[in-house]
């Protein structure tokens, strides 16, 4: 796949993290499109600050930056079940197509095989196109939460408990090249 070169991919700085909100806010319109099930997600609260600052601090959040330096998207990750787990991948819409989000994903693939991480683990929707259907075209697979580990199960639960509907949710992993 041909990347777009005007995008730097390089670790977040405390300069970067206030301005990802938006960059999530930007991503998430497109679930109010998904139908009136999943429009609630394009008004959801971005990830909190604080949990961005705690990734950042252990060097996991990317920021893909446009020719002013401006996040066009990012990515945030953080072990789970011995493996990295997505957090949140977010490309804000003018950038998306581009192959923002494919650069973020090898970042992290790159950083979770420097931790000896076997796998990119994530949770997603299934029928999204921009979800399971985008990350499958990069090498992931659905997988259940026993293979994966307490951890995941847990974040599914989480999900659940935070209205997210469990047949439409999944898990996936990729395994890395050692």
């Amino acid at each position: 796949m041909a990347y777009a070169v005007k995008y730097a991919i390089r670790t977040a700085g405390s300069a970067d993290l206030p301005l990802l909100a938006q960059v999530e806010r930007s991503a998430a319109a497109l679930f109010a499109q998904a139908g009136p099930g999943l429009a609630w997600l394009a008004q959801g609260e971005p990830l909190p600050l604080s949990a961005l600052q705690a990734l950042q601090r252990e060097g996991r959040v990317w920021v893909a930056a446009d020719g002013h330096a401006a996040p066009a998207g990012f990515l945030a990750a953080e072990p789970l079940d011995g493996q990295l787990f997505i957090v949140e991948l977010s490309v804000a819409l003018p950038h998306q197509r581009q192959g923002v989000g494919a650069r973020l994903l090898d970042a992290a693939a790159a950083h979770a095989q420097a931790l000896g991480c076997a796998c990119l683990t994530l949770s997603t929707y299934r029928h999204l196109p921009w979800n399971a259907p985008y990350y499958a075209r990069h090498g992931f697979s659905e997988i259940g939460a026993a293979a994966l580990g307490a951890g995941h199960a847990l974040k599914l639960a989480r999900e659940a408990q935070d209205g997210h509907d469990p047949a439409l949710r999944c898990l996936m992993r990729k395994p890395l090249a050692c």
